[in-house]
């Protein structure tokens, strides 16, 4: 698509403007914040709430305590609601489950596969029938494709053709919309 009036020599409708071309403006304001007691220097540099300490050297340590016992760490026991831990499922709560009246599952009975075939021996082997042929040859009720083309001598080569047939090259000129802009 051509750009109309590139060179901005036909006038548009108002004083400045140019045909087919659009004007956008925009202004933005800035407000600069002030901190502390220089408010020109527009920053906060958190100083003035605390002093900056440069090594731990001069910070007093306060060890924490939790709960009633005097120990400087959590341990999540007490207050969690958790403070009886399960090591091991006891006896009275433990329930064995059964499959066909075993204790075990050993995935023979309910599956549809039983017995299993543990060797070929035991595999019945059926000979495969394709069109009333013992293989499949991959040529019949596949869509033709028993006409392949062993050699490029056998390809019957036809000329494209663009334009509604009037022409063997595309030339990209004719059957195109033009546009313009507004």
């Amino acid at each position: 698509m051509a750009l109309l009036n590139p060179s901005f020599e036909d006038a548009g409708l108002l004083p400045g403007e140019a045909e087919h071309w659009t004007l956008t403006a925009s202004t933005s304001i800035e407000v600069l914040a002030g901190f502390g007691t220089a408010p020109e220097d527009a920053w906060e540099d958190f100083e003035r709430w605390y002093a900056l300490l440069a090594s731990l050297d001069d910070v007093t340590v306060v060890l924490a305590f939790f709960d009633s016992a005097i120990k400087g760490y959590e341990e999540f026991e007490s207050g969690w609601a958790n403070v009886v831990y399960l090591y091991e499922f006891p006896p009275a709560q433990l329930v064995t489950a059964t499959f066909d009246s075993n204790d075990v599952e050993d995935c023979e009975t309910g599956w549809s596969n039983v017995p299993y075939a543990r060797d070929w021996f035991g595999v019945v082997s059926v000979t495969g029938v394709f069109d009333g042929e013992p293989c499949e040859d991959f040529e019949d009720q596949w869509r033709s494709n028993h006409l392949y083309a062993w050699t490029w001598a056998a390809v019957t080569a036809s000329v494209a053709l663009f334009d509604a047939g009037a022409q063997a090259v595309e030339d990209f000129e004719n059957a195109w919309t033009h546009t313009t802009t507004l």
